[in-house]
């Protein structure tokens, strides 16, 4: 078997064992992975059948959508800044389309859209911040720059969603607990958008995988070869705004999955994006399925947030990544 189809089919397996995983583990020890196979012939009881679907399967599914939705922006960020180290949570997009919810949340009769949008606009502006004083306006964009105005904008961003947490009593605890990457209360109604912007997002970004491809040549050569790499770089970031916001709406700021997984999927499969995109939406939504999963387990019967899961699996590989990581400007 060729080395490629054999990560294709190791991929398949970790993400049904990761699926499978999330639906079998719950605060009901009597609910296993067997008896999710009976649920599926109908053979548990009411309560039960109840629990395994309004419950443990939207939120496998929510978890899945998560993991593609950020790996496919994390790969986004990495093609487009041409940086191994940009990702949602490192460019501030993360704690932007944060502060867009609490915003929301606190002052709720000053604004005009819901949350959801709320989120995006955060996210959006975050990233469109970040990448105006790294020079990407400009064409000077800086690899360095890009990291420290990344850094300053979460940095700034998570401050004002601390602060709002002084602002109203009853809503910061609610605030804390949704921060922490929490996806214990989700339902299907939650999965709708998220499931909308993860088909769109992938076809999108598998549209402009050859723009990406050239990106990787460097500003001059992707110039000379017909494609203009300040739209795609834009483009890029906002697709990437759009696609953490979304996340973070349902689930809070999910840290490092937009980091690791575009790195683990070009060791895995190389560099071309006609590739990569497919290959980060299944290793992405792979980790988060096992994420929530351990995110049962390590504490019970109470739960982890899925959040604190990812990031103690991302951040040794953030930490390893930063020391072996070639000069960047």
């Amino acid at each position: 078997m060729p080395l490629t189809a054999m990560y294709w089919s190791l991929m398949g397996m970790a993400l049904l064992g990761g699926a499978a995983l999330s639906l079998a583990t719950g605060g009901r020890q009597d609910i296993g992975f067997l008896q999710i196979l009976n649920s599926v012939f109908a053979q548990l009881d009411e309560q039960s059948l109840s629990i395994v679907r309004d419950i443990r399967a939207p939120r496998t599914l929510i978890a899945a959508l998560i993991g593609a939705n950020l790996g496919l922006a994390g790969l986004l960020l990495q093609a487009t800044t041409r940086n191994p180290l940009s990702s949602p949570s490192i460019l501030g997009i993360n704690q932007g389309a944060a502060l867009g919810i609490a915003i929301g949340l606190v002052f709720p009769s000053l604004v005009l859209f819901n949350i959801d949008t709320m989120a995006v606009l955060g996210a959006a502006f975050a990233g469109g911040l970040t990448l105006t004083l790294a020079g990407g306006l400009k064409g000077t964009l800086s690899a360095l720059r890009l990291i420290l105005s990344g850094v300053a904008v979460s940095a700034f961003a998570f401050a004002l969603v601390r602060f709002t947490f002084t602002l109203d009593d009853e809503l910061a605890l609610s605030v804390i607990q949704w921060t922490t990457g929490d996806i214990a209360d989700v339902r299907w109604k939650q999965a709708t958008p998220l499931l909308i912007w993860c088909l769109a997002g992938g076809l999108l970004t598998f549209v402009m995988s050859h723009k990406l491809n050239l990106m990787a040549l460097g500003e001059a050569a992707s110039k000379g070869l017909g494609s203009d790499p300040r739209f795609t770089l834009l483009f890029g970031i906002l697709l990437a705004a759009i696609l953490t916001g979304v996340s973070v709406s349902v689930a809070g700021p999910v840290m490092f999955v937009g980091l690791i997984i575009p790195h683990v999927c070009r060791a895995a499969f190389g560099t071309d994006h006609r590739v990569l995109v497919p290959a980060v939406m299944l290793c992405g939504a792979t980790l988060m399925l096992v994420a929530d999963g351990a995110s049962k387990l390590i504490n019970f019967p109470e739960e982890t947030a899925v959040g604190v899961v990812s990031a103690l699996i991302g951040a040794p590989y953030f930490l390893y990544l930063t020391i072996t990581a070639k000069e960047i400007d």
